[in-house]
């Protein structure tokens, strides 16, 4: 009897080749309302993982991966936009074809796994199956989820009218409150705040106080949430702030967004009631976020100081 193992299958090279293909490829829908749109891959990844918070009784296992197959054609047909006016009939077409394609070269090394690309495919643009649909909705949802905050992305609104799921409906919901909320912050006015760099949080307190300025003190702020048990973030905090670990830049700017807006609603004039800010920005980064997120342009004092 021969004991000599069976050789590999042949490495999926040029299918590999392709993958590579989305991770430039933008999403041309986008290209007319945001100037650098993400790429297919990156919608694709996106997608995927929203396939895990899919409600019971789905596979979760099955959203996923119909979310990183989904829209692997374009990596032969490239991304067709609804606005290029080709017809759904048409576009059906050309993705079949390439998920031939595509199948040919992965049936070399599994013809099993290149059988359920394709059915992964045929799930979502077909609903065959509640998984498959289910990633219908939430492809619509991560494209509304996706652009800056700011940008008029009435286009895209028709998509809501997709959204029919009672998750889906709900998560919209909160997506808009959010939305309106951002735009809110962004046209009622500037939050009164310089950030002090370069000195002490003790001289930072003295500085404020002699100013006639609120302080905050973000070293304060996230050591205050670390020890709240009812926040949902407090064990990420301790741990980052008993290993020196820099705290997730988003996350930092939102307690200071919080810290912000609190002190402003504590006077009548909040224009006039200044915040000086100790501990922030550390980066560059943390700036833009902030910049990104709340406001710009900023104050930003840098002092030195010798030995006491």
């Amino acid at each position: 009897m021969d004991s000599t193992p069976s050789p590999p299958p042949p490495p999926p090279l040029t299918f590999l080749h392709l993958l590579h293909v989305l991770k430039h490829l933008p999403r041309t829908g986008w290209l007319r309302t945001i100037d650098r749109p993400e790429s297919v891959a990156g919608h694709s990844f996106g997608l995927a993982l929203l396939g895990g918070f899919a409600p019971a009784p789905l596979d979760k296992t099955r959203c996923v991966f119909i979310g990183l197959c989904h829209d692997l054609a374009e990596s032969v047909v490239g991304d067709i936009p609804t606005y290029a006016g080709v017809p759904k009939e048409r576009k059906h077409k050309l993705e079949a074809s390439a998920f031939q394609y595509i199948a040919s070269l992965i049936e070399r090394s599994d013809p099993a796994f290149a059988q359920a690309v394709t059915d992964a495919w045929l799930d979502y643009e077909e609903g065959r199956t509640a998984e498959g649909r289910w990633m219908k909705e939430m492809d619509k949802f991560e494209c509304l989820t996706w652009g800056d905050k700011d940008k008029d992305l009435s286009e895209f609104q028709g998509l809501s009218a997709k959204l029919v799921s009672p998750t889906s409906v709900a998560w919209l919901a909160a997506l808009q409150q959010a939305r309106s909320a951002y735009r809110t912050r962004r046209q009622d006015g500037r939050l009164p705040v310089v950030f002090l760099a370069g000195v002490p949080r003790a001289l930072s307190a003295r500085v404020a106080a002699d100013l006639g300025f609120r302080h905050i003190a973000l070293e304060e702020v996230l050591r205050a949430k670390a020890q709240d048990p009812s926040y949902p973030h407090a064990a990420y905090l301790l741990g980052c702030l008993d290993d020196d670990i820099g705290v997730f830049v988003g996350l930092t700017v939102r307690l200071l967004q919080e810290q912000l807006e609190q002190a402003a609603t504590t006077t009548a004039d909040p224009t006039t009631a200044w915040t000086l800010v100790s501990g922030f920005p550390n980066t560059k980064q943390e700036l833009a976020e902030f910049e990104r997120e709340v406001q710009k342009p900023n104050f930003v004092v840098l002092l030195r100081h010798g030995p006491a």
